[in-house]
C-alpha cells in the first residue's frame, strides 16, 4: 500500500456526520497527488483481457515524445493496493523515459485484490472512458456493462402499451369480385406487365411511374372489333382517361396474379404492426443471427459541409432512399411543402454535424409548386432557423426535359394558382413536368452527382477504408467470442 498521511488509520472513533467543512476536505483528498517511485506501482492484468496488450507502435511513440517534451499532463490513478486503475500506457512510456517516480493519484476505497473479478473489469472501463480504443475493446466494454441492464424492462413497457378494447362486431353482406381481363385489353396488359418487370429493382412502384413509361410506347388500352372511329384512337394517352384505365387494370392484373402485389404501393397510407415471437428460442436465433453485425460508420462525419437530400413525393423513396444510404446523407420526403417539423429537425442535425455550411440537394416537379417549395425550404431554414445554407435542384429542370424528350403532366398548371405568374415569368410558360417522367436510374445518376459534387472524395475513401477495416476486426471478434471471451 502506498504510505500517505490521509491513509493512515487513527485511534480516534469517526463521527457520526461529518461537518461542511470535513466534507470539502474529504472531496478534495480524491484530487490529491502523491510521487510515488514508479517500480511500486503494478499494471493491471485485467487491462490487457478488455483493452489488449501494450505495445510499442506509432501511437505510443508520439506519447512517449509527448511525455518528453511536456511531462505528464493527468497523474496515474491507482487503487489502495498499487495497481493502475487509469494510465497504463502512461505508465509504459514513463519506465521507457527511465523515470524513476510519477505522480499517482490513489483511491483509498479501492482494492483490486478485494474486487470481484468482473467487477474489477468495470472498473478498469469506467476509469477509461476517453482513451482511444479499438472496436474490441470497445465491444469488451459493452459486453461488461450488460450486467447493469433489465431485459424484463421491454416486456414492462410492452404491457403498459396494451389496451383493451371492446367492440361490437358487424354484418356485412354483398359480394366484391373482380373482372377477368377481356381479349380486347390483352395488349394493354402485356404492356403494363413489361414496364413493371423492367423497373423492378425499382418496386414498389407509384402507378405515375407506369404512366410515364408507357407514353415512350404506348399501346391500345383495348382493341375496337368493329368502330367507326381509328386504331388510335384508342391508343393511351398523356391524358386522364388513359390514367384511370391503368388504375382500374393494374387493380385487375394484381388480383388475378398478373402483376405482383408487392409491385405497386401507396405510400400515403402508412401502417405500423407489432411483432412479437413464438417463444424464447426464436427470439434468441434472431439476436444471435443479428449479433454485431450492424455496424457501419458515418461517411459524412468528416465532410466539409453537411448534405441534406429533399423529394417532393413519397413515390421517390426508392429511387433515392439507396443512394442518400450510400453515402450517408439524410433524405427527407417532405409531400409536398414541408411542416415545421421538417426544418426543426433538419436544422438540428445540422447543428450537430458542428459544420459551417448546408447544402440541400431538391428534386421536385417542374410546375408552380414544384419550384416555390424549394424555394420556400431555403427560406425557412435560412430566416427562420438561422442555417447557412446552399441549394441545388437538380430536378426537373428544363435541360432534362429537352434532354430526355420527357412528357408534360397531363394535369396542366392550375390558372387559378397563386403561383403561376411567378413560374411563368420564370419558365416563360405555363407547361409542367413530374418527376415521375424521368427514369428511376437517372433521377439516382442526377442525385450521386449532387452529392460528389458537395464531398471531399478522397476524405470519403478513406472513411469508406477505415469502416472495412472495424468490420474485419468486429467481425474476428465475432468469431472469437464464444470461444475465448473469458475474464
Amino acid at each position: 500500500m502506498i504510505p500517505t498521511k490521509e491513509n493512515r488509520k487513527s485511534d480516534k472513533p469517526k463521527p457520526a456526520r461529518k461537518s461542511a467543512a470535513n466534507e470539502s476536505t474529504s472531496k478534495r483528498m480524491n484530487y490529491d497527488v502523491q510521487f510515488v517511485p514508479i517500480d511500486q506501482i503494478h499494471p493491471s492484468p485485467e487491462n490487457d483481457q478488455v483493452y489488449g496488450e501494450i505495445v510499442r507502435d506509432e501511437q505510443m511513440d508520439a506519447l512517449i515524445d509527448s511525455i518528453r517534451t511536456r511531462g505528464l499532463e493527468e497523474p496515474l490513478i491507482a487503487t489502495a493496493d498499487n495497481f493502475i486503475l487509469s494510465g497504463h500506457r502512461r505508465l509504459y512510456a514513463c519506465r521507457h523515459l527511465k523515470w524513476k517516480e510519477v505522480p499517482v493519484r490513489v483511491k483509498e476505497k479501492i482494492r483490486r485484490g478485494k474486487t470481484g473479478n468482473k467487477t474489477y473489469h468495470k472498473l478498469l472501463t469506467e476509469y477509461n472512458p476517453q482513451r482511444i480504443k479499438t472496436a474490441g475493446a470497445l465491444l469488451k466494454e459493452a459486453l461488461l456493462r450488460l450486467s447493469d441492464e433489465d431485459p424484463t424492462i421491454f416486456l414492462r413497457d410492452h404491457q403498459q402499451a396494451s389496451i383493451e378494447v371492446d367492440a361490437d362486431f358487424i354484418d356485412v353482406s354483398g359480394f366484391k369480385d373482380i373482372r377477368e381481363i377481356s381479349e380486347k385489353k390483352q395488349e394493354f396488359l402485356e404492356a403494363v406487365v413489361d414496364v413493371a418487370s423492367n423497373l423492378k429493382s425499382f418496386w414498389p412502384l407509384s402507378v405515375r411511374q407506369i404512366h410515364y413509361q408507357l407514353l415512350n410506347d404506348p399501346p391500345l388500352i383495348s382493341v375496337p372489333r368493329r368502330s367507326k372511329f381509328g386504331e388510335d384512337h384508342y391508343r393511351y394517352r398523356n391524358d386522364k382517361t388513359s390514367y384511370d384505365a391503368l388504375v382500374e387494370i393494374l387493380k385487375q392484373a394484381r388480383y388475378l396474379g398478373h402483376v405482383d402485389m408487392s409491385s405497386i404501393d401507396d405510400p400515403t397510407r402508412p401502417m405500423y404492426a407489432h411483432d412479437g415471437y413464438c417463444n424464447v428460442s426464436q427470439f434468441i436465433r434472431r439476436e444471435i443471427k443479428g449479433f454485431l453485425c450492424g455496424y457501419h460508420r458515418d461517411r459524412q462525419i468528416d465532410q466539409p459541409r453537411h448534405l441534406e437530400v429533399l423529394g417532393e413525393k413519397n413515390t421517390l423513396m426508392q429511387i433515392l432512399k439507396p443512394i442518400c444510404r450510400e453515402y450517408y446523407v439524410p433524405l427527407t420526403l417532405a409531400r409536398g411543402y414541408a411542416s415545421v417539423p421538417v426544418w426543426r429537425d433538419m436544422t438540428a442535425r445540422f447543428k450537430k454535424s458542428g459544420k459551417d455550411v448546408m447544402t440541400l440537394i431538391v428534386a421536385s416537379d417542374y410546375d408552380p409548386e414544384g419550384f416555390d417549395l424549394a424555394d420556400d425550404a431555403i427560406r425557412s431554414l435560412r430566416d427562420l432557423w438561422g442555417v447557412s445554407v446552399d441549394y441545388h435542384r437538380i430536378a426537373v429542370n428544363e435541360e432534362q426535359i429537352e434532354e430526355q424528350g420527357l412528357h408534360t403532366d397531363f394535369n396542366p398548371a392550375k390558372q387559378t394558382s397563386t403561383r403561376l405568374k411567378a413560374f411563368i415569368d420564370r419558365t416563360g410558360a405555363d407547361k409542367t413536368w413530374e418527376l415521375e417522367a424521368l427514369l428511376p436510374v437517372y433521377l439516382q445518376n442526377q442525385i450521386r452527382a449532387a452529392i460528389e459534387a458537395n464531398m471531399d472524395m478522397e476524405i470519403y475513401a478513406q472513411t469508406v477504408d477505415q469502416e472495412k477495416r472495424d468490420a474485419e476486426e468486429i467481425a474476428d471478434f465475432r468469431h472469437q467470442l464464444v470461444n475465448d471471451f473469458n475474464f
